[in-house]
């Protein structure tokens, strides 16, 4: 399953009554309005007219799409850069945004070992996810998947996170639509590794702190193949998914191969309630690739290598007469959170600090000042809750963790130390990337500390003053680090240790102030 990163009350529709009406209403077109991002007439789709294919020996053929359901969404590809008005680049530690390119027609994934770490860091993949959201109704991609090194995971999926940054929290369930995913297995159980294709269903709670929890109840896999033998990779196909209150049906070509009954199917009436309620959730494509394990993966590949290009050629979905149905719950969607500020006008009650560390609010030239008020030791500001793994409860209506952003703050020293700055990509207290100015040495530099060693990965020299105010910049777009002061880009380093993380403030035997702050997520 692809991985994912990290308010409202939750709302569930009532069991029953009101729950059957509704089903009754998708099947119909009797209900609430159709939910936006729908490019045609609204109309009232007919049940047996988007009923899946007969598993009767003796029906007549049928070709996907049926000729109930209606484009309402589609690209091609067929520009020379990424539709972001459609999509956003996949965010999360395993991906690079560089690794995906439009050109020729294609959407292309690349996957690539970016450093010399034997663990996932050490390799990255890439993917999309729209920005539009929909339900029920026929998914479908045209796309080559490649023989891959087993590990690497290619998958055409659905899930409520549209993948823009930083991540809302939803607090309720939903889908997560697998059409097909390629999974790693061992080959006879001699851990030289194999891939097979595979797809099913899946149900989530994102929960109050922003957590999706797994509550499926169980999970039914579908195995593709042709009609007339194996599935074999790197040829074209076009591989569907249509989805609706009753059934799954997996279509190759055109040519449904398998259907089953939908396993979160809601109560019809007369029937039991099925426990688990999300079934038809707001739901994003997403086409993306990432690597799962790195047990099958030789020491003698060398950094920069590509392991092969997913391929997408088409991606399309359609809704039953061009009208998206309804999703379950019709409580708008919170929308990403591009950019979070802060100017400790109500303290720091987002920021964790860390034990022993003294801080205070103070108010100076008319603006408040988080001040660090000792300097003895490690001094730690981190937004959001504590760090800890498992995370702690999120508090704020996004998830306080970044891959690729620009955090900038105002850094005042109060005298000469160890230094102070800014911090991103933190892991925890002890795992974290960090812009420091160094009053010590008279100079700017960029830090990783990694399980409590730190190394020093750039630095230039830099006059620094007690008293003056500089502001702070740190950039990291996939692999590299930039660190700005006063607007000027100082230093510059490629590093792979951390994949996405939090954003903090951070001294060491220093005392100093920090105002102004400024997140923005970029991509």
């Amino acid at each position: 399953m692809p991985s994912r990163s990290v308010g409202s009350l939750r709302h569930h529709l009532p069991a029953g009554a009101v729950s059957a009406l509704l089903l009754v209403g998708l099947l119909t077109g009797v209900g609430p309005a159709s939910a936006a991002g729908s490019t045609e007439p609204s109309a009232s789709p007919a049940a047996e007219t988007c009923a899946p294919p007969s598993t009767d020996p003796g029906a007549p053929e049928v070709t996907y799409p049926l000729p109930c359901l209606k484009q309402v969404f589609s690209d091609d590809f067929s520009g020379t850069s990424l539709d972001t008005d459609k999509w956003n680049v996949r965010k999360s530690g395993w991906s690079n945004d560089k690794n995906v390119s439009v050109g020729g027609g294609k959407l292309s994934v690349d996957m690539k070992r970016v450093s010399t770490s034997k663990e996932k860091d050490g390799f990255r993949g890439g993917g999309i996810s729209s920005k539009q959201r929909f339900g029920y109704g026929y998914y479908e991609l045209t796309a080559t998947i490649p023989h891959l090194t087993p590990g690497w995971h290619p998958a055409f999926w659905t899930q409520i996170w549209d993948g823009a940054e930083a991540k809302s929290v939803y607090n309720r369930p939903f889908t997560e639509l697998d059409i097909f995913e390629v999974q790693s297995t061992d080959a006879c159980g001699g851990g030289s590794g194999s891939t097979k294709l595979d797809g099913g269903v899946i149900t989530w709670n994102n929960n109050s702190s922003g957590s999706d929890v797994d509550d499926t109840p169980f999970k039914p896999r579908f195995s593709w193949q042709k009609p007339n033998g194996k599935f074999t990779w790197g040829e074209k196909h076009r591989y569907g998914l249509h989805y609706t209150p009753t059934h799954l049906t997996w279509v190759l070509d055109g040519k449904p191969v398998k259907t089953q009954p939908n396993p979160i199917q809601d109560p019809l009436p007369g029937t039991a309630s099925h426990p688990a309620a999300a079934y038809n959730s707001p739901m994003s494509v997403w086409i993306t690739s990432i690597l799962t394990t790195t047990k099958y993966i030789g020491d003698d590949v060398p950094v920069g290598h590509s392991f092969g290009k997913f391929e997408v050629d088409r991606v399309a979905y359609y809704a039953p007469n061009g009208q998206i149905p309804p999703p379950y719950s019709t409580t708008p969607l919170p929308g990403p959170v591009k950019t979070v500020t802060e100017d400790f006008t109500d303290g720091a009650v987002h920021w964790w600090k860390n034990p022993g560390s003294q801080w205070s609010v103070t108010t100076q030239n008319g603006g408040r000042v988080l001040r660090n008020t000792s300097a003895s030791g490690d001094a730690l500001r981190v937004l959001g809750g504590p760090l800890t793994t498992p995370p702690q409860p999120n508090t704020l209506p996004y998830t306080p963790s970044w891959t690729n952003f620009s955090a900038e703050a105002t850094v005042t020293l109060d005298g000469t130390g160890q230094g102070a700055g800014l911090m991103g990509r933190a892991t925890d207290a002890q795992n974290y990337y960090y812009l420091q100015l160094n009053p010590a040495k008279q100079e700017v530099s960029l830090v990783k500390k990694v399980q409590q060693v730190s190394t020093v990965i750039a630095k230039t020299p830099l006059a620094i003053s007690s008293g003056t105010p500089y502001r702070l910049k740190l950039v990291i777009e996939d692999n590299t680090l930039t660190g700005y002061v006063d607007g000027v880009a100082k230093v510059t380093k490629d590093d792979f240790v951390f994949g996405t993380g939090r954003v903090g403030l951070k001294g060491y035997q220093q005392l100093f102030g920090v105002s102004d702050v400024k997140i923005t997520a970029l991509g």
